[in-house]
């Protein structure tokens, strides 16, 4: 999610990658579209309301450690662009997050939840703000 041209990242409070900054998201719900994914994680995770404008694109990934013999869960991760309807401060849910800040496009945190695919949607979303305002 964008705001005057910076990135609103969580610090993740739960495992996998507890400690690390992530991009706020969620599992999609029994017949939930990804983009009214994007929302209601959103108002959730940091009590934002927000709009998708564009679809940044889509990574593979696995959660959390293998179980076992079975292999580790695979993930399909869709990424939109969003921004955010209000100017109010975010306010985090402790469960899943311990704060909540806003980075600059070179400014970007190293300690990065899912790193297999994080840094590249980043990296996308970084590429993307800054065309917009060239």
């Amino acid at each position: 999610m964008t705001r005057n041209g910076k990135l609103l990242l969580v610090r993740r409070a739960i495992d996998p990658w507890r400690g690390c900054w992530d991009i706020p998201g969620g599992f999609c719900d029994a017949d939930e579209h990804p983009e009214q994914t994007v929302v209601r994680e959103v108002r959730e995770e940091v009590g934002l309301v927000v709009t998708t404008t564009r679809i940044l694109g889509i990574w593979m990934d696995t959660y959390g450690p293998p179980v076992g013999d079975a292999p580790p869960e695979t993930t399909l991760n869709c990424y939109y662009h969003a921004v955010t309807l209000d100017d109010r401060a975010p306010t985090v849910d402790l469960v899943e997050s311990t704060e909540a800040a806003w980075f600059a496009p070179d400014a970007l945190p190293d300690a990065l939840a899912f790193p297999d695919h994080a840094r590249q949607v980043l990296d996308v979303w970084r590429a993307a703000v800054t065309s917009a305002n060239a």
